[in-house]
């Protein structure tokens, strides 16, 4: 009991606290305190300090570095954008394909008849189990039908006669037609300029392949499509119309097949390129 009761009065001795100036040592303050507020005060500080560090901790910047249900909504998101890049990825596939079919099918290396539009969950089934045999209602509208197109075919390559065509761009024919080699005309112009719709149209087609760079198709009446290649970027989106001499593109350099800023321009009728000379001046 000795030995508590002397702390006990140590801590109740008063002190004095001053400051005083080295040079001269004049005091320039002082108070007198006991030990016991003195402690008192510090572990106060101290309290007050912890306390404001754990808020700043959990409640500031750092708080997802403590807090794991930040971390959960962090993986949440991450999954969907894992998600949502892989539907891309399969978005992209697709087009891909769409396009590198519809170039053979303009070359003439595949007929349209043999693209199977079959989806892959369909590859199981026993397709001998299913009545394919036509009827003869289905004989007579299938020629019906065939009957309509030729009509239709021919009203439209008579009516193309009269149709307006512009060049999209301005400049010195690089490289001209050639139906074996070159199916396209090679274009050099002003740096960056402006593609133009060569007529009336809906863009089929605006992306981007490895070969080609950045690219539009437009389908145009007449059973015309005009291809626009190497541009820099596209300025029109799949799916809009666009008019004669509307810009839907910059002329660039994209693509492994482009060796220089240029526009590699297309122009097809009927499944088969024709020379754009014959229906434009560049």
């Amino acid at each position: 009991m000795g030995f508590f009761k002397k702390k006990i009065n140590q801590l109740q001795e008063d002190i004095r606290i001053s400051s005083n100036n080295p040079e001269t040592f004049a005091e320039n303050w002082s108070f007198v305190t006991s030990r016991f507020q003195l402690i008192s005060l510090i572990t106060l500080v101290l309290i007050l300090f912890g306390i404001v560090f754990f808020l700043f901790l959990f409640y500031g910047p750092t708080r997802s570095w403590f807090r794991t249900e930040d971390v959960s909504i962090e993986r949440q998101r991450l999954e969907a954008m894992e998600i949502r890049v892989r539907e891309l990825t399969s978005e992209f596939e697709v087009q891909d394909n769409f396009i590198l079919n519809l170039q053979n099918v303009m070359l003439g290396k595949i007929s349209p008849d043999s693209i199977s539009s079959r989806p892959k969950n369909m590859e199981n089934v026993n397709l001998t189990d299913v009545n394919v045999a036509t009827t003869k209602d289905e004989g007579k509208l299938a020629q019906k039908v065939k009957d309509d197109m030729r009509t239709v075919k021919k009203k439209t390559v008579e009516s193309t006669k009269n149709l307006l065509f512009e060049a999209p761009v301005r400049g010195e024919i690089s490289e001209k037609f050639s139906l074996d080699r070159h199916p396209a005309v090679d274009i050099v112009c002003k740096k960056e300029a402006s593609v133009k719709a060569c007529m009336d149209g809906i863009i089929i087609y605006s992306g981007y392949t490895k070969n080609d760079g950045n690219f539009i198709i437009i389908d145009h009446v007449g059973s015309y499509l005009s291809i626009y290649k190497h541009n820099k970027v596209n300025l029109k989106k799949t799916g809009q119309r666009v008019q004669l001499g509307d810009p839907i593109a910059i002329v660039g350099n994209t693509g492994e097949n482009s060796t220089g800023p240029h526009l590699h321009f297309e122009l097809w009728l009927e499944q088969r390129p024709v020379d754009p000379e014959t229906f434009m001046t560049f």
